[in-house]
């Protein structure tokens, strides 16, 4: 057993296979990457950035100690992500309406449609690569889905299946 993580359940899949399916997202991520060769045209983010601007784009209204506990940045580097964020024009910070002294992030309608035109870009890619079978998508979704919710609650996600 490693040291970095316990086990709660003897594994019911072995780990050259889990190894692969890692590889796999892997690869798979980095085919899709909208700062690769066939980009969208939309504005570069770093890892940090696009981290954030995905919770802000599913949680607009939240605060900034709440992006970091979230993604599990240190709150300097969500701090700087954000600034970053802001300058390029993807989110806002609003004054809460119920303190003055809290701040509410909002995504802005540049960071609306570049998360569009990333979609039908993910989506583009994908139904290439399926050549348009949708077999199984919306089960590798879910499991994906349940993969990452155990991950980030830093659960053993072979209990959650139980």
């Amino acid at each position: 057993m490693c040291g970095w993580y316990s086990r709660r359940v003897p594994p019911a899949i072995s780990d050259d296979a889990l190894a692969e399916f890692a590889d796999v997202l892997m690869r798979v991520a980095r085919e899709i990457d909208p700062n690769g060769p066939q980009a969208p045209d939309i504005i570069s983010l770093t890892g940090t950035e696009a981290l954030v601007m995905r919770w802000v784009h599913h949680n607009p209204g939240a605060s900034p100690s709440a992006v970091a506990k979230a993604t599990a940045l240190q709150r300097s580097n969500c701090s700087v992500a954000l600034r970053s964020l802001v300058a390029k024009g993807l989110v806002e910070r609003q004054t809460a309406p119920d303190d003055a002294r809290a701040v509410r992030l909002q995504p802005t309608a540049l960071a609306e449609e570049s998360v569009r035109k990333l979609h039908a870009y993910w989506a583009d890619r994908l139904r290439v690569a399926l050549d348009g079978d949708d077999a199984g998508v919306q089960a590798a979704a879910a499991l994906l889905a349940r993969v990452d919710e155990a991950l980030r609650r830093g659960d053993d996600p072979a209990s959650s299946a139980r």
